[in-house]
């Protein structure tokens, strides 16, 4: 019992099972949606699923600068705009800072839900018309889009909520709940296809358990606030603390917007050209890769709050360690997770599973290009714990480089033009901008880092890519 109770109050243990029962809506409902829903519905889901992934775009950086904030009060920070100098000491956590910071965010984060809205809703009204129109979906494609666009509006919002917790070393609390309310949203999915609830239907059974969850997210957070010797959850808006996380804000909001835009666009943007069954098989892949991401990230970004922390009161040595033993951890998973998925894609091809299939060497490159991109985040990450935000950098640099790959490519490559210009952006520029300025800061050892960290798992997908190009080819 008591090895069951250290699990479950485990961080990493907490969001696995928290990104396992939100994937369970892609890694399981696809098929599902491609087995019940006609293709022109199936390509309707999977656009909104993907509008679904962008609905972090801002609350992302929002709340990445929030919670290493919350992480430098809890260190004993005395401010939050640049801890790139910092003298090592055991400093008691600043809860008149903790408490400046969540009166900030209040404010801050009704902005970033009605910058969201205004997002997806555009994005909607851009990619969605082009099937809508196509007939067979009705009024019903329309609710749909709509209830997915106000369900990213409350997400957004809730966010605040949601990056107090994780900051405050609540992960467990809030990943476990966070599981509950995405595997009742699983269920009640299920139980609408089943049913033969239709497309609206099916949409309604997926939002209405999340928002009831990030409804019982806000009450948590509230019931943790009042436990807090100290902490004043009634502190208003300070436009001090804003004025100091704001060049971090715009440049990783910048940076994280460009990136995103670019290649979650790029399916989009697919969306409005190709066949229904292409864009369903190329949005299902895409939409299988940043669940993937994120559960392959676990290890290492439940240790930024810790991170930050240790950067506040400098403990070099043990947030290196940290940060290595993390890195590596997220990279196996990364590939392992790359490679099963290959096996179980294969899989639905071989016995006919599915009238959508995804090409071996389509999945292939998006797999080593998101390996690619987790090396290069982690790298970046590390070094934002000085709170010197450089994605705008990083992020906008390998935006420039994805789009003009895709457009040299598109016409003799199809589909494949955008995996392939993700890679080798990121591989080209991202990774080694990403390194080169954590090393720096670090002082971490070339190339003896790499070969313990992310050399092996590289590697072994590279590998698999190669053969299966090998195979195509034969």
């Amino acid at each position: 019992m008591t090895r069951l109770h250290r699990l479950a109050r485990s961080p990493s243990m907490a969001t696995w099972a928290s990104f396992l029962a939100r994937a369970l809506s892609i890694f399981a409902l696809a098929p599902l949606m491609l087995a019940t829903l006609t293709p022109l519905e199936a390509a309707l889901w999977f656009l909104l699923i993907t509008l679904q992934g962008m609905q972090l775009l801002f609350e992302t950086s929002i709340g990445a600068g929030f919670i290493r904030a919350i992480g430098y009060a809890l260190g004993g920070a005395r401010q939050v705009r640049d801890l790139r100098q910092v003298e090592a000491g055991d400093c008691s956590p600043n809860m008149a800072l903790f408490s400046a910071v969540w009166g900030t965010m209040g404010l801050t984060y009704l902005g970033v839900a009605a910058a969201t809205g205004l997002l997806i809703g555009g994005l909607a009204l851009w990619s969605a018309p082009a099937l809508l129109a196509q007939g067979g979906l009705g009024q019903a494609g329309t609710l749909a889009v709509l209830i997915f666009v106000a369900g990213a509006v409350m997400r957004a919002y809730i966010g605040r909520h949601i990056s107090f917790l994780f900051a405050a070393g609540r992960i467990p609390l809030l990943r476990w709940t966070e599981a509950g309310y995405w595997s009742l949203a699983f269920l009640c999915t299920v139980l609408a296809l089943w049913s033969g609830a239709g497309l609206l239907g099916v949409v309604l059974a997926y939002q209405v358990p999340l928002a009831l969850g990030l409804v019982w997210t806000v009450h948590i957070t509230r019931r943790d606030q009042a436990d807090r010797p100290g902490f004043d959850a009634n502190k208003g808006f300070d436009s001090d603390i804003l004025a100091q996380l704001w060049p971090a804000f715009w440049r990783s909001g910048l940076g994280v917007g460009a990136f995103l835009l670019v290649t979650q666009g790029a399916g989009l943007y697919y969306a409005r050209i190709g066949e229904p069954a292409d864009v369903a098989a190329y949005l299902f892949a895409m939409s299988l890769m940043r669940p993937m991401m994120q559960f392959a990230q676990v290890p290492f970004f439940t240790k930024l709050p810790r991170l930050a922390e240790l950067q506040a009161s400098g403990a070099r040595a043990e947030q290196i360690q940290i940060a290595q033993q993390a890195m590596r951890l997220s990279l196996w998973l990364l590939a392992l997770m790359v490679l099963g998925i290959a096996a179980a894609l294969w899989g639905m091809q071989a016995f006919d599973l599915s009238e959508t299939q995804v090409p071996a060497l389509l999945w292939a490159v998006i797999g080593l290009a998101a390996c690619a991109e987790r090396v290069g985040a982690m790298h970046l990450q590390l070094y934002s714990t000085t709170n010197h935000i450089l994605w705008h950098w990083a992020n906008g640099g390998t935006s420039v480089l994805f789009v003009g790959l895709a457009m040299l490519s598109f016409e003799q490559l199809g589909v494949l033009a955008f995996p392939m210009a993700h890679l080798l952006a990121t591989a080209v520029f991202y990774v080694p901008f990403s390194m080169i300025w954590s090393y720096r800061a670090f002082g971490l050892p070339w190339p003896g880092f790499e070969l313990r960290v992310s050399v092996i798992p590289l590697a072994l997908l590279l590998g698999y890519t190669g053969a299966v190009l090998w195979g195509s080819l034969g």
